[in-house]
């Protein structure tokens, strides 16, 4: 099943995001795609939030994974900038899918593969400069394609 709902603005995004997250629990895989600048740095910022993370939660591009301390831990990739799925692997993503946190991956939508089964897919779509149609669901990546 997929869920969906418009967001009018950032702040409204961000708090969809952050309540989003009082449905995750530890081992969850959160995959967000869609094109650039649509707000998959923001939705992870809202759920780091709502998980209590009072760090500065950003787009891990350049350092590729961002670990927060929060219960479940939070870790955050970015696909962006790998250019194989045995790169993102060669991270340890494999470890991070079992250690006990919530996984949130930018960009999944670059190397589907890899996301394991049962992730939850976001995919973000740009309706207007802050408008935003946000898709959620627990669906292979091809339920979301175009």
């Amino acid at each position: 099943m997929i869920n969906e709902f418009i967001t009018s603005s950032p702040t409204e995004t961000y708090n969809k995001a952050n309540n989003f997250s009082t449905s995750l629990s530890a081992g969850d895989i959160v995959a967000l795609c869609g094109d650039l600048g649509c707000g998959k740095t923001l939705f992870a910022q809202g759920i780091a939030a709502g998980l209590g993370i009072k760090d500065i939660v950003n787009s891990p591009t350049f350092k590729l994974i961002g670990e927060y301390d929060s219960i479940p831990p939070l870790y955050h990739f970015d696909f962006y900038r790998l250019s194989s799925p045995s790169e993102a692997l060669a991270l340890g993503l494999e470890y991070y899918y079992q250690a006990g946190g919530i996984v949130v991956v930018e960009w999944a939508d670059l190397f589907p593969q890899i996301i394991p089964a049962g992730a939850i897919w976001v995919k973000i779509e740009i309706r207007g400069e802050y408008e935003r149609n946000i898709s959620v669901g627990i669906k292979e990546f091809e339920t979301f394609s175009d």
